[in-house]
């Protein structure tokens, strides 16, 4: 960043206002072992994985206290961080980094905000280490040099208010999204339940029209000329949200022809750094086609139903079932940090499968709550956006609260001290 900050402001090193924490678990066997996700930030391990997935011996975990904070040193790119709130203290794994910031000289959400902001920006890629077929790993050591403009304490906790009311709108549309999809799936599930003997238990295998089939991750730049390729974070909400998740490559014909996507294909994450993220999946439709030609990733796997056999709403609806997703969870291995399922777990799921007419009553009984989710995950899509650009400009300056705000703020200082 240049040495030009908005007025008030001043340029500070991260070494400045933080220091990195090192503290083993030498003593406790007590404290909870905590995981890091991209999008819900700490969370206990044993009730995020419903089981342990950590080291029985925890003598060389890091120990993180209220208020500090942990990122994956391989994550951090993707915007894994998160300060801890909802315990008094906690375990992570020796790839965490911990580090703590000097609350006289910056908020801790601001300084979340910031690092998100920095790490899903690419900002902190020349203090990376690790080739094109590596995962970064990104050291604390690394980044104290690293310079950025921090407005006074006051304003940055108007700052962090403002970000903070939108992220409840966003927290409530995601809870009523998460509701009605819940209810869609508890009221097929239910009358699945009903039909009996003229529901049958098949794998997923028995009605594909051809084999699953991974996709490619070539080299890609960010504007056309090229065939788009999709951006995980376009499959991961459960329907296809290509719009500023696509990037673009040079592909060869074939694989431009055998991968591009068409209406009626259903996409699933196989791989993800977030395990929670992992055999999420979406039907391509006709409205959300893109309208130029787009293949899919790598660590996307595409499968094509037979018409004849399977309604194509029928089986997203069944994706979305605890039956589903218990299978999608046992079937997830780790390698490396990386939890990933194949193509021959996928073809082997079962599902409940009645007749096509009574898969279609089904998909019809419950169109009116999809209709409704998507309206909510437009409104969604609205707040998160509001929120990215409310960040961008009021964390670099270029967006200014009035005084009459921030003053607020001041004078809750004043009468905190």
């Amino acid at each position: 960043m240049s040495g030009n900050v908005p007025k008030g402001w001043r340029q500070v090193r991260i070494g400045q206002i933080a220091r990195e924490i090192s503290n083993r678990n030498r003593v406790s066997a007590d404290i909870p072992v905590l995981s890091m996700t991209k999008h819900r930030g700490f969370v206990r391990s044993n009730e995020y994985f419903s089981k342990s997935v950590h080291s029985e011996n925890t003598s060389q975990y890091k120990v993180v206290k209220r208020g500090q904070f942990a990122y994956a040193t391989i994550h951090l790119d993707e915007g894994s961080i998160d300060y801890l709130k909802n315990e008094d203290a906690g375990l992570v794994s020796p790839m965490y980094t911990v580090f703590e910031v000097n609350p006289a000289e910056i908020d801790n959400e601001i300084a979340l905000q910031q690092f998100k902001r920095f790490a899903l920006g690419g900002r902190f890629d020349p203090y990376s280490n690790g080739g094109v077929n590596r995962r970064k790993s990104i050291l604390f050591s690394d980044l104290s040099a690293f310079k950025f403009g921090l407005p006074p304490l006051d304003e940055q906790r108007a700052i962090a208010e403002v970000l903070r009311s939108v992220e409840k709108a966003i927290n409530k549309t995601e809870a009523l999204i998460d509701q009605l999809r819940k209810a869609a799936v508890s009221i097929a599930t239910d009358c699945i339940s009903k039909f009996g003997d003229e529901v049958r238990s098949i794998n997923i295998g028995s009605v594909l029209l051809e084999s699953p089939k991974s996709g490619l991750s070539p080299v890609c730049k960010d504007e056309p000329p090229g065939i788009g390729v999709l951006k995980l974070s376009a499959v991961s909400g459960g329907r296809l949200a290509w719009r500023d998740n696509v990037k673009f490559a040079d592909v060869s014909d074939r694989a431009g022809t055998e991968l591009q996507l068409k209406a009626g294909d259903f996409l699933i994450i196989r791989g993800s750094g977030s395990r929670d993220i992992v055999g999420s999946g979406c039907r391509v439709t006709d409205a959300e086609l893109p309208p130029f030609p787009c293949i899919f990733p790598d660590l996307v796997i595409r499968l094509r139903a037979d018409p004849q056999k399977v309604v194509p709403e029928y089986l997203a609806m069944m994706w979305d079932t605890s039956l589903m997703r218990s299978q999608i969870r046992r079937a997830s291995k780790s390698t490396n940090g990386i939890y990933k399922i194949n193509q021959t777990d996928i073809r082997e799921f079962r599902m409940p499968l009645p007749n096509t007419d009574i898969q279609q009553e089904l998909v019809t009984l419950i169109e009116g709550i999809y209709s409704h989710v998507s309206a909510e995950r437009l409104t969604l899509e609205h707040l998160v956006s509001t929120r990215c650009a409310l960040a961008q400009e009021l964390l670099s300056g270029r967006l200014r609260l009035p005084e009459s705000i921030i003053a607020r703020y001041r004078d809750k200082a004043g009468q905190a001290a």
